[in-house]
């Protein structure tokens, strides 16, 4: 599995850190802030905390070969048009997964005005996150078997403690 695998919303997934597609210079990973303050004199008390729209920036090379650099990249601009997308970025201590949305997929030639001349498509892509990191945990569901010494409730007629008759009523004898 590689660093970062994207799903689409029918389920298709693609790893865009392998020899067709290879990501590279990923910006935007962390978290942004915006944070408002009160001032009281030389000192500053926070008063608001909100966790900023994030936004991730790769390049990515399409292909393996020239040959197929195009294809590659129709296929992908394919991929990206079913959202919204989510990111898994695998990590030493499990994955994290982001959803997102397109924000930005630009299209050069090879060899052209990109970061560097190559003999593949280089394009630059960037995502819009549309909520926070997040990790899937898993659960484990415990059955109990029932207890057969479980006091009853609700309502009856007794004639002595834990002595029920059958038909909720009792005849007396004079």
């Amino acid at each position: 599995m590689g660093m970062f695998i994207l799903a689409n919303s029918v389920g298709k997934t693609v790893d865009i850190n392998s020899d067709n597609l290879l990501a590279f210079n990923p910006t935007g990973l962390g978290v942004t802030f915006n944070n408002t303050y009160s001032q009281y004199e030389s000192y500053f008390k926070s008063t608001k905390n909100q966790v900023a729209q994030g936004q991730m920036s790769i390049s990515i090379l399409f292909g393996y070969v020239e040959s197929l650099s195009y294809q590659t990249f129709s296929q992908f601009a394919t991929f990206l048009s079913h959202q919204p997308l989510t990111l898994t970025y695998q990590t030493s201590i499990g994955p994290w997964r982001r959803d997102a949305r397109l924000s930005s997929l630009t299209k050069t030639e090879i060899g052209g005005a990109t970061v560097f001349a190559t003999d593949k498509l280089n394009e630059s892509f960037t995502l819009d996150f549309i909520g926070p990191w997040y990790q899937n945990q898993s659960g484990s569901y415990k059955s109990y078997d029932p207890d057969p010494n479980l006091g009853k409730y609700g309502k009856g007629f007794f004639t002595e403690m834990g002595t029920e008759f059958k038909y909720g009523y009792q005849e007396f004898n004079n």
